[in-house]
C-alpha cells in the first residue's frame, strides 16, 4: 500500500514536470488524490479566489443546484506563468470549469484542468491531455549582461534525478527504505518547510538574484525562500539550516558556491529521499551565450546517496516580471488532509 503511494507520487510529479518543461511548476503535494482518468465540467460563478501558496484555489457555486466546488491549482508563482494574478478571478464571475474530481465518495473538489469565463473564446488554463499545460512564450527573448535581476528556472535533465522512478536507484540502503516508506502526510511542507538546495533550484519558478559586496542574495517567489552567499567567508560556527550555510566565490563572471550544514530534511533529495547533516553541495551560475542562466551543481550526501549526484538546469531572464515573494500558508497547505 505504502510503496504503491509512493510510486504513485513520484510518477505524478514526474508527468506534471514533463508538461511544464518550459517552465511551470509542481503541486504541494501529489494529484494522486484525484481521480486523474476522468473529467466533470461545471458552469457556475465565483464564491471566492484564493491567490495563496502552495495553491491558488477557485470556489465555483454550480448553476442549478447551488453545490460549491473547490478546484485546485498549482501555486501562485506558477499560475503568474499563465497571467494569473490576485485579481483574475472575482466573486459573481461566472465560469466554466473542467477538472478531474476527488477520489474521496462525495468529494466536491476538482483538480484544475481548464477554465474559461462564460462567454469567453479563450480559455484563462488549458492543459489539454496534459496534466498541465506548458505556459505561453515570453513576449520577447531578454539578455542578461549580469546574473542579477528576475529569472524563472525551467525543468532540466536533472530533474528526473530527483523525481524520476530512478530516484531510489541514487540512493543508499537507508535512503531506498526510505523513498519506499514516503507518505504525504510526513511532507515537511504541510508545515510549510520548502524543498532544499539543489532540489529547490531546479524546481520551476520565479528567482531573483542580488548582487552584494559582501553576499549574493537568491530569493524564490514559491514559499519566500531567501539563500545567502558570503562572499570571503568560511563555514566556521554556521548554524544548520534547511539551506544550509553557503559561501561563494567568483571566477570570472561564474559564481561558484559551496554549501554544507544543512539541516536534515525529509524530502532533502528528492521524492520520498531525505538528506542527512553530511549533505555537501557546489553549484556554479553562469551566463550563457543566449544570456540565460546555466545552473549546475555537485551533490554529495554519504548517508542517502550512494555516489555523486550532478546535475544542470537553465533559467532564463525575465526582466518584464514583477518578482513578488509569496509565503507559504500552512492552512492552505493542510487543506487538503481533511478532504
Amino acid at each position: 500500500m505504502r510503496r504503491t503511494r509512493a510510486r504513485r507520487l513520484v510518477a505524478t510529479l514526474v508527468v506534471a514536470a514533463a508538461a511544464l518543461a518550459a517552465g511551470g511548476a509542481l503541486a504541494h503535494h501529489s494529484p494522486a488524490r484525484y481521480d486523474l482518468q476522468s473529467q466533470r465540467t461545471v458552469e457556475g460563478t465565483i464564491a471566492s479566489y484564493e491567490w495563496g501558496n502552495p495553491h491558488v484555489y477557485l470556489s465555483v457555486r454550480e448553476n442549478g443546484g447551488g453545490r460549491v466546488w473547490v478546484v485546485e491549482a498549482y501555486p501562485s508563482t506558477a499560475m503568474k506563468q499563465y497571467g494569473w494574478a490576485r485579481d483574475t478571478f472575482a466573486a459573481g464571475d461566472r465560469v466554466v470549469v473542467v477538472g478531474n474530481p476527488g477520489r474521496s465518495p462525495g468529494s466536491s473538489t476538482l483538480f484544475l484542468r481548464s477554465v474559461r469565463k462564460a462567454g469567453a473564446a479563450a480559455a484563462l488554463y488549458d492543459s489539454g491531455d496534459a496534466i498541465a499545460a506548458p505556459p505561453p512564450a515570453a513576449p520577447q527573448t531578454f539578455r542578461a549582461t549580469s546574473l542579477a535581476g528576475t529569472w524563472v528556472s525551467s525543468v532540466g535533465p536533472a530533474f528526473g534525478n530527483f523525481f524520476g522512478p530512478g530516484v531510489a536507484q541514487l540512493a543508499t540502503a537507508q535512503g531506498a527504505a526510505a523513498v519506499a516508506e514516503f507518505r504525504d502526510t510526513e511532507n515537511p511542507g504541510l508545515a510549510c518547510t520548502p524543498f532544499a538546495p539543489p532540489v529547490y533550484m531546479i524546481l520551476p519558478g520565479f528567482r531573483s538574484i542580488e548582487i552584494r559586496s559582501d553576499a549574493v542574495v537568491i530569493r524564490g517567489e514559491d514559499a519566500a525562500v531567501e539563500r545567502v552567499v558570503h562572499l570571503g567567508a568560511t563555514h566556521d560556527g554556521a548554524a544548520p539550516s534547511v539551506h544550509g550555510h553557503s559561501i561563494g566565490r567568483w571566477e570570472g563572471t561564474t559564481l561558484v558556491v559551496d554549501t554544507t550544514q544543512f539541516a536534515p530534511h525529509r524530502l532533502g533529495n528528492g521524492a520520498g529521499l531525505p538528506s542527512g547533516a553530511r549533505k555537501q553541495l557546489v553549484e556554479r551560475f553562469a551566463l550563457n551565450a543566449a544570456g540565460g542562466l546555466d545552473y549546475s551543481f555537485e551533490l554529495e550526501d554519504p548517508d542517502y546517496l550512494k555516489q555523486r549526484v550532478t546535475g544542470t538546469a537553465q533559467w532564463l531572464y525575465r526582466p518584464d516580471i514583477e518578482y513578488v515573494a509569496t509565503p507559504c500558508d500552512r492552512d492552505n497547505a493542510k487543506r487538503f488532509l481533511a478532504e
